[in-house]
Formats: structure tokens, sequence, C-alpha cells
């Protein structure tokens, strides 16, 4: 059920599961809609004889060009032979645009001169509403674990007294930014749906941040992604038992390929979608590092807005 054990961390998790709400649908449906994209094409009656060419921006945290050189151990992905697949067998020239900072894949998407991203999926939909760029997830991309799945996980000090979510009534939390779903928008839903008061929120860039405010006694309890203990930084600022999971924000996808359909029409997004679900199939490079992609996820977002 929790996404950190999805990487085997050897976290104790005490959870109060009265306290996870539902998903308040109409609340978000108001502001956002469905951000998978579902194709009524026949993938078997896709035709492949024209060439397409589609240039994207990438930050994914597994890729070698991209991710941060503290977890080359698991950072083994590599697009370079599935880039040659699409081109060799689906007439697809895809270029890739690599940013290695977070900051300048969103300074990218700003641009507006690329046809979409390969990254987590708050990070283009963000600009969706303030700047009319309509991004649609194709496909959701597997990572090495075989999860598609991301949350923002509250942690403590192993020592800490806290032990569940109603403990952080009264205490210092930090918290990510608003380009961050899972450690800001989806953390203050979970606060404000089950009006949890910590005495103090402060909004951090990074899970290093948080971590070191944890191990600083600055922050009683931090939100971090929940892979952030094996697939970051963080990795080099403590063990693995030095925090304990006391709260879980719901899934997410982790990382999507995504379209903007005001650049790429619908029939060429079913085209890419149809050939990258193809290759996950039986085609994927070994130098892909998981089993390639999936059909994504439903998600609507429901950003948390301030009173």
């Amino acid at each position: 059920m929790m996404n950190l054990l999805r990487w085997g961390l050897p976290v104790f998790v005490t959870l109060s599961l009265s306290l996870f709400p539902s998903c308040d649908a109409s609340k978000a449906s108001k502001r956002w809609s469905e951000t998978a994209f579902e194709s009524k094409m026949d993938p078997a009656r896709i035709d492949h004889s024209n060439p397409l060419s589609l240039t994207l921006v990438v930050n994914d945290t597994y890729a070698k060009k991209t991710a941060c050189e503290c977890i080359h151990y698991l950072a083994s992905r590599e697009y370079d032979e599935l880039v040659e697949v699409l081109k060799k067998d689906y007439n697809i020239d895809l270029e890739l645009i690599y940013c290695i900072e977070e900051f300048h894949l969103e300074d990218s998407i700003q641009t507006q001169k690329y046809d979409g991203a390969i990254c987590k999926p708050w990070t283009a939909l963000q600009y969706q509403s303030k700047l009319g760029i309509k991004y649609s997830r194709i496909v959701d991309v597997i990572d090495p674990f075989e999860n598609n799945f991301l949350a923002g996980s509250f942690i403590v000090r192993n020592e800490s007294p806290i032990q569940n979510a109603n403990d952080i009534n009264d205490r210092v939390l930090f918290v990510g930014e608003e380009n961050s779903y899972e450690k800001y928008h989806a953390s203050m839903q979970l606060l404000h749906e089950t009006g949890i008061k910590p005495k103090l929120i402060k909004s951090v860039s990074a899970c290093t941040e948080g971590i070191n405010a944890l191990l600083d006694r600055v922050a009683e309890v931090a939100v971090i992604s929940d892979y952030a203990l094996v697939a970051s930084c963080a990795v080099d600022l403590a063990d693995d038992d030095a925090f304990r999971v006391i709260w879980q924000t719901e899934d997410m996808p982790l990382c999507s390929v995504m379209l903007d359909l005001d650049r790429v029409s619908k029939k060429d997004a079913a085209r890419l979608q149809a050939a990258l679900l193809e290759i996950s199939d039986n085609k994927i490079p070994e130098s892909f590092s998981s089993q390639g992609f999936m059909k994504p996820v439903t998600w609507v977002p429901n950003p948390y807005i301030a009173d």
C-alpha cells in the first residue's frame, strides 16, 4: 500500500487510515479535467508510413543524462536505443532535449517551443492555466522498480515522539513549493481536508532541504517525494533507517510522456502512444532499465488554493 515500500526502504509506517480523505472530485473537476490521453483509434490500424517528427524536453529521475550523480547505480536509463527503434520501425523521429535541472525544464516548457515533455506531470501541467498549454499524458513511464506511481511522504526522525498525522498539530512542518504536486499541493490538501494545523509551515524547494531541516532539528516533520531516500541526492544525507513515515498523500503518476495537443494532432498523439505501448510489450531496449511504458492512469489534479 505504501509507496516507500515500492523501493524496499526499511521504514516504519504508522498511519491513521481514517485521516485519508476521499478525493473531492467535484471540486477538482471545476478547475481541471482528465490529464490522461485516450485514443479511439485501433492501434493495429494506425498508419506509420508518413514521417512524424517531435521534439520533447526531458527531465527523468532515472535517466543518465538528467539524474543526480549520487544515484548513478539507479540512474541507468538511456533513451538513445528507444529513439532508434521509433525511427526504424515506426517512422517517428523523436528529438530529446535533456534538462539536468528541473528549473531548466520549466524554463523550456514556458517557451512553448516544444511538442511535449517527459517528466513528472505537474512540472508541465502547472502551466496549463497560466500559459494555456494543452498538455496531455500520452503514456506513463515505468521506473526501474516496475512502479509508475508517486506520492508525498510525511517523515519524522526515527526517535521523534510524533507517531501519526494527528501529532502534526502544533508542530513545525516543512513542505515543498508550488511547483511540486506531491510535496505541496497534495500535502496541503490533506492538512486542509483533515483540519490538521501545524504551528508553522515552511516551503522549501528540495527534498534535501526538508531532510536537512529534520536532521538539524529545525523541522519536526517534513514532506518529501516518496522516492527521495533512494533516488535523489538525499541518499548521501542519512541512513535509510534515520526516518519514519507517518502519513502519505494519494498516488499520482510518477513520470509521463506528455504532448501539447495545441501543437500535435490527436491522430499523431495516438500514433506515438501506440508505438510506445507496442515497444513496451516486446521491443523495449535493455538500456531503458524497465518494462517501458503503460497506458496513462486516470488523474485529475486538485491543486491546493490557499484561503
